[in-house]
């Protein structure tokens, strides 16, 4: 069995006397050697008489009391932190929101949920927060209560809340905005028997949201060529155009009639039988509706159809 007794040589530090076995893989030597040094494997470069140590064979001369020099740094110990780990368990609210980048909270001011789940759907619209940031106060509006129930008051206090929520991660109480909001809706101000706000509709809330900003923010121009082509922000971004055919079931010979329709929101036909938003979304591109047919001289049925043509909205 080729075995050998050589010495190695790393930087000012020599080991004598270590054993080599041709026999075996140039790995186990260099196995040998990162016990030693610290060195790994894939790091070092093993050298006799200028000629460097492959992994697969053992390509030098080897000899009793050779000195090999070995080349290479061993990685360097982990630093202990000095900001101590912390665990979440330590955290209070504040720390752990930073620590995962969380969005800010609102808080929920009694049965206020509907307005808080809206308030953060609309911030989730990057669109929509660049609008506002954008968006100028304007001072020749209404004065007193009826300008606090104004759009005007709505979309400055959505600004104002948007900004907030963007400079902390906390939870932050929407105490004006909740104000603004029953000033100018006093239907989701109602209390019960015990004083505390009734729970209301999130999708009426977003309806009467939407409208408010439709006045006041203007549409945007994507493109330097592009013509507006949209009255509002709201209608470019949040609305689409149906394209309507009503047709009378009780008179085959009417005309069938082609319009179109803005809409800010689509139905959802919901049953047992609809398993997917999109089959429930299609469901209700058909309706029939009771209307004065021009041709019979009186209410008929009509066939109302909505173009698919709505799940491809361009903007």
């Amino acid at each position: 069995m080729p075995l050998f007794t050589v010495n190695v040589k790393w930087g000012k530090e020599s080991f004598k006397n270590i054993e080599v076995n041709t026999d075996e893989e140039p790995e186990l030597f260099k196995a040998q050697l990162f016990a030693l040094t610290g060195v790994q494997p894939d790091r070092q470069k093993v050298l006799c008489k200028g000629i460097s140590l492959k992994d697969e064979e053992w390509n030098m001369p080897i000899k009793n009391g050779a000195t090999l020099l070995l080349l290479g740094t061993k990685e360097e110990v982990p630093q202990e932190p000095v900001e101590k780990p912390k665990f979440i368990e330590d955290m209070n609210e504040n720390e752990i929101a930073t620590a995962f980048d969380t969005p800010a909270g609102l808080v929920n001011l009694g049965n206020t949920c509907y307005m808080n789940a809206t308030l953060q759907c609309l911030r989730s619209v990057r669109e929509l927060r660049d609008a506002l940031k954008e968006y100028k106060e304007d001072m020749s509006g209404a004065s007193g209560l009826a300008g606090l129930a104004s759009p005007q008051a709505i979309t400055m206090s959505m600004k104002d809340l948007f900004e907030d929520m963007e400079r902390r991660n906390d939870s932050i109480t929407p105490v004006l905005f909740l104000q603004r909001l029953h000033i100018a809706f006093p239907n989701f101000s109602q209390t019960g028997e015990n004083g505390t706000y009734r729970q209301q509709d999130a999708n009426e809330c977003w309806s009467e949201l939407l409208k408010m900003l439709q006045q006041k923010l203007p549409a945007q121009k994507i493109a330097p060529e592009q013509s507006m082509k949209h009255s509002s922000f709201i209608d470019q971004w949040f609305g689409g155009t149906f394209d309507v055919e009503m047709k009378c079931t009780e008179a085959e010979d009417e005309a069938v009639s082609k319009s179109k329709e803005n809409f800010l929101q689509l139905s959802c036909f919901i049953s047992t039988e609809v398993k997917y938003m999109h089959s429930g979304l299609r469901l209700r591109l058909k309706e029939q509706l009771t209307k004065m047919s021009p041709s019979l001289g009186r209410d008929a049925v009509y066939s109302k159809t909505v173009s698919d043509k709505i799940f491809n909205i361009e903007i």
